[in-house]
C-alpha cells in the first residue's frame, strides 16, 4: 500500500515540475518567513517585532528591499502567498553581560527550531538545551519542540510557529506565566501555575487571549497552511479544550470553553464562539496501518460474500 502511494507521489511530482518539497522556512543566522494566504507586510512587522515599535517603518522598508519578488506589481500593499521572505539582519554587539533567567529546558526537538533571546542573538535549539525569559521560539516547516517548563508546564511548539516567553516566574512573592504566540500551533499543559486563584497566567495571541485553571488545551492561530499532519485552514483562532476549563477573551467578548468543546475566532474584533471545528485543524490527522489493513480485510470480506451470493443463485 504504501509503495502504491509512492509511486503515485513519484508519478505525480514527473507530470509537474512545480511540484517540491518545500525547505526549512527559517536559517539560524539568515531568518527567512514563509508568506501564507492572506499576511500582509503590515501584519507581518508588527508580529515579528512587537517590542521594536519605533522601528517598524524602517524594517517595512528593508524587507521591501530585500524582497521584490514578494510583491504584486512592486506595490507593499499586495503581497504575494507561498513566497520566501527574507528578513533583515540586525547588527548586534554580543555580550555576556546580560544575564539570562532560565525558564525551561527543550525535552524534544526536531527540524527547524531556533531562539532569539533579548540580545537579539540567535540559536538552535536541540534536546536538553534551556530557554530563557524573552525568548522567541521559531520553528519552520518541519520544526517542532516541546519544551519542559520551571513549573512542569508542557510546551509542544509544532511548525511555522513563533512564540515569545514574556514572562515566567515560580517564586514565594510571584508565580506569573505569560505566552504570546504570535502566530502557529500550540499544545500545552498547564504546570504549578495557574493552579492558584492568585497566579497570573495568559496565553496572549494577536486574536485572542487564554486564561486557565489547571488545563490541557491545544490552539492554532493565523495558520493557514496545514503541517505536521494538519490541514489547511482559514486565518484566525481555532481551540480545543482537552481537560479542565478556558476562559477565551478579546476586546468584543468572552467565552468559556470546557472539555471536549472547540471555539473559533477569526478576527479580534469579533467576539469568541463555542463552534465545532474540522477534524485536522488542531490535530494531526493520522492514517494508522491498522486502519488500512481493516480496510483491506473489509474489502476482501465483502469481496467473498459477494462470490457465495452469486454461488448460491446459480
Amino acid at each position: 500500500m504504501h509503495l502504491v502511494k509512492l509511486l503515485i507521489l513519484l508519478f505525480i511530482i514527473g507530470l509537474n515540475p512545480a511540484v517540491s518539497f518545500a525547505k526549512e522556512v527559517y536559517d539560524s543566522d539568515i531568518r527567512y518567513l514563509h508568506v501564507q494566504k492572506g499576511q500582509t507586510l503590515h501584519n507581518i512587522v508588527r508580529r515579528l517585532y512587537p517590542q521594536r515599535r519605533k522601528e517598524w517603518q524602517n524594517l517595512t522598508n528593508e524587507i521591501i528591499r530585500l524582497n521584490p519578488h514578494a510583491f504584486v506589481d512592486n506595490d507593499p500593499t499586495k503581497m504575494k502567498a507561498d513566497v520566501r521572505l527574507e528578513l533583515p539582519k540586525k547588527v548586534v554587539i554580543r555580550s555576556n553581560k546580560a544575564r539570562l533567567k532560565k525558564v525551561g529546558t527543550v525535552a524534544e526537538s526536531s527540524g527547524s527550531v531556533i531562539a532569539v533571546d533579548k540580545r537579539k542573538i540567535s540559536r538552535k535549539l536541540a534536546k536538553g538545551d534551556p530557554v530563557y525569559l524573552g525568548d522567541k521560539v521559531i520553528t519552520g516547516e518541519e520544526g517542532f519542540v516541546r519544551l519542559k517548563m520551571i513549573d512542569d508546564a508542557v510546551l509542544d511548539l509544532r511548525c511555522f510557529s513563533i512564540m515569545v516567553i514574556e514572562q515566567y516566574a515560580l517564586n514565594s512573592t510571584s508565580r506569573r506565566s505569560i505566552l504570546n504566540l504570535l502566530q502557529g500551533s500550540l499544545k500545552k499543559v498547564t504546570g504549578q501555575i495557574g493552579k492558584m486563584t492568585e497566579d497570573v497566567y495568559e496565553l496572549k495571541t494577536p486574536v485572542a487571549s487564554v486564561g486557565v485553571r489547571g488545563t490541557e488545551y491545544a490552539l492554532r492561530v493565523f495558520q493557514s497552511k496545514g503541517c505536521g499532519g494538519t490541514i489547511d485552514a482559514d486565518d484566525g483562532f481555532y481551540l480545543e479544550v482537552i481537560k479542565g476549563l478556558v476562559d477565551v477573551h478579546n476586546v468584543a467578548g468572552s467565552e468559556v470553553i470546557a472539555k471536549g468543546e472547540t471555539a473559533y475566532v477569526p478576527l479580534p474584533k469579533v467576539a469568541p464562539k463555542k463552534v465545532e471545528v474540522k477534524p485536522g485543524i488542531i490535530k494531526p490527522v493520522v492514517k494508522t496501518e491498522v486502519n488500512e489493513s481493516e480496510e483491506e480485510s473489509s474489502s476482501l470480506w465483502w469481496w467473498l460474500l459477494g462470490i457465495v451470493g452469486i454461488a448460491l443463485l446459480i
